[in-house]
């Protein structure tokens, strides 16, 4: 089974200046690698990351919580050179008196390159700053490592699996001013998922996020992980915003 060629069809498309330069949108990811890990972290640590009373940690058991760590190579993008990002954030749910939703929520997200950093803040609010993401591959693993002022802060290394076709449509929340976005993220990929335990390897460093994880992150051994060799997306600007 294939991806569909007609994914990027499938949406409107409208144009907004920036800085001078034109840019379209949804932003349209043709082409990038994907691997991503979780691992078991401090609920009660993780809550003070929270930026809205409408936003809940997702705790699969009482006291215990998530952070995923995903890291994207991006080799072909529509209208912006290539570049690589690494997340690290927790899965939540937001709830209001008439809705609820289940998305994720970034604490920190290194990008390599300036401009890419520039419009993530701009448009989203991300938590984006610039940094050495760099990516290797062996026979059976993919690895992705990540230096910030010379300094190491992580290394992921994960398992590389057998995948299928998956469509995905992800909630992704960040905040700009004095508003929550919700953005919601539709893609499809060559996609592996393993639950076993153990089978993505962390390497924290000494920088200060790598300090912050090792007092968030329960134990550094893996409950999960994905490995998407080959994925198509579309970023849309946010769907909705609510008051803090």
């Amino acid at each position: 089974m294939s991806l569909d060629k007609d994914f990027f069809n499938n949406f409107e498309y409208k144009h907004i200046e920036f800085e001078g330069e034109e840019f379209e949108f949804p932003v349209k990811y043709f082409d990038f690698l994907r691997m991503t890990a979780f691992f078991p972290a401090s609920a009660r640590k993780l809550k003070k990351y929270l930026p809205s009373k409408k936003l809940k940690l997702v705790k699969p058991f009482p006291g215990i919580s998530l952070i995923f760590i995903i890291a994207f190579e991006y080799r072909k993008l529509a209208n912006i050179e290539p570049y690589n990002e690494l997340r690290i954030g927790f899965p939540v749910i937001f709830k209001d008196k008439k809705k609820k939703y289940q998305g994720t929520y970034v604490i920190h997200l290194p990008v390599s390159t300036e401009d890419s950093c520039a419009e993530g803040i701009e448009f989203w609010g991300y938590p984006k700053f610039v940094a050495d993401i760099i990516f290797e591959e062996t026979k059976h693993t993919q690895i992705c490592s990540l230096k910030h002022e010379n300094q190491e802060v992580l290394s992921l290394e994960i398992r590389k699996l057998d995948t299928k076709v998956q469509y995905t449509e992800s909630n992704s929340f960040t905040v700009k001013g004095s508003k929550l976005l919700r953005t919601v993220i539709k893609s499809q990929a060559l996609s592996g998922v393993n639950r076993e335990k153990g089978e993505a390897i962390l390497s924290l460093g000494d920088h200060p996020i790598s300090k912050e994880l090792k007092l968030l992150l329960l134990r550094n051994e893996s409950v999960g992980h994905r490995y998407d060799p080959k994925v198509q997306m579309i970023l849309p600007l946010a769907e909705e915003e609510y008051d803090l």
